[in-house]
């Protein structure tokens, strides 16, 4: 196999698909990229760790010897953004030695046949709809905080997808937090069977790698949904993620009701207030964890401390309030994660008791995109 390649095109390529390179296990072949030719001066590549994967294709300089060959993605991905040359010729030969070189610069390395990577999942699905990529991004973004990362209730892992005609809904729940965004959007069915609603749960760990490489310009993304495969479309990338087969929990039944408390605050000087309480919270206390955050509350002042082994902090600011006066505590990093991921100027937080779940959402939700948070307090101890 001899190719030539430009090197922004190749790089462009490169990028994306490492994400999905496997880096801890012992199937030498998936710790490569699959890089194959494809048609006239068309070269396809496609990386996947058992679990996830993309595939892409680039238009080649010139395809001057076809083939198909795996090659270690790190190695050749270093190698690539190194060369300054604007050209790179990549040769394969008999024995499976590796020449990359551009200008008067080569380095030689190993391949392993095509033939030795894992076969990829179909990547068709009868079921589909399109949706804009800058919607798609921004609603993942505000809950994969969410989204747990070791649970034996393995639908915790994902965030769980339904879209229904116009209506696009992600929740995530880590057992501790909850979130759950909601838009209007242009949402289109493609798939080949028709459908109007859509439910699927897609893996944490799959999402953090596909909000890296959805484009931020408002172009559309396709998603097809297989038997056991979620497929995302986008830019002439192919991203594909195995879905997690599990009912996702009944979570409107965890949702607060009846809350009595009642407080609105401007959400930056909040959020300033948290970080620096972080900084006491976050210390290890010695056989007790992480310490946690008090907000108190009392007509409409608004007050947050942390104490720890090594230090306290305390911040006061103002609030409108209506309802009991009270005082709670929580996981700062929680807190923060969930008022983050909130837009507007000002917060709406809610409250029953210092052992019950409060919600955080804006003050004014948008038209068309809401967005509602979560969190279970920390029980206190003085």
């Amino acid at each position: 196999m001899k190719i030539v390649f430009s090197k922004q095109s190749l790089m462009e390529k490169l990028v994306p698909t490492m994400s999905t390179v496997s880096g801890k296990n012992t199937i030498t072949s998936i710790e490569g990229i699959l890089i194959e030719t494809v048609g006239e001066n068309t070269v396809r590549l496609s990386s996947y760790d058992m679990n996830k994967g993309i595939r892409t294709t680039t238009e080649a300089v010139a395809v001057i010897e076809e083939g198909s060959y795996i090659i270690n993605a790190q190695r050749l991905f270093q190698i690539v953004k190194l060369l300054g040359e604007d050209e790179i010729t990549l040769e394969v030969d008999g024995k499976l030695n590796v020449t990359i070189s551009s200008g008067n610069s080569s380095f030689s390395l190993f391949a392993l046949n095509g033939s030795d990577f894992p076969n990829l999942p179909e990547l068709t699905g009868d079921k589909g709809f399109s949706v804009s990529s800058s919607v798609l991004k921004t609603m993942i973004s505000k809950v994969l905080h969410s989204v747990a990362e070791q649970d034996n209730r393995q639908m915790l892992c994902g965030a769980y997808f339904v879209i229904e005609n116009s209506q696009m809904e992600i929740v995530s729940c880590d057992g501790y937090t909850l979130s759950r965004c909601i838009v209007e959007s242009e949402i289109n069915d493609i798939g080949r069977v028709a459908s109007t609603k859509f439910s699927f749960i897609i893996p944490g760990h799959a999402l953090s790698e596909l909000i890296r490489i959805l484009p931020d310009k408002d172009e559309p993304v396709s998603i097809y949904l297989s038997r056991k495969h979620a497929i995302a479309e986008m830019n002439g990338i192919t991203f594909f993620t195995r879905m997690i087969d599990s009912e996702y929990i009944d979570y409107h039944r965890i949702l607060p009701k009846e809350q009595s408390i009642f407080v609105k605050i401007n959400r930056a000087r909040f959020l300033e207030g948290l970080e620096r309480a972080n900084l006491v919270a976050e210390e290890k206390i010695q056989g007790s964890g992480k310490s946690y955050v008090r907000l108190s509350i009392s007509e409409n002042n608004f007050s947050l401390s942390s104490n720890s082994v090594n230090g306290n902090v305390f911040d006061t600011m103002t609030c409108e309030h209506k309802g009991d006066d009270i005082t709670i505590g929580f996981n700062c990093r929680f807190l923060i994660n969930s008022v983050r991921a909130t837009e507007g100027e000002e917060l709406l937080i809610t409250l029953k008791s210092p052992t019950q779940s409060i919600t955080v959402e804006p003050a004014e939700q948008k038209e068309n995109f809401s967005s509602f948070y979560m969190i279970l307090p920390v029980r206190m101890t003085e």
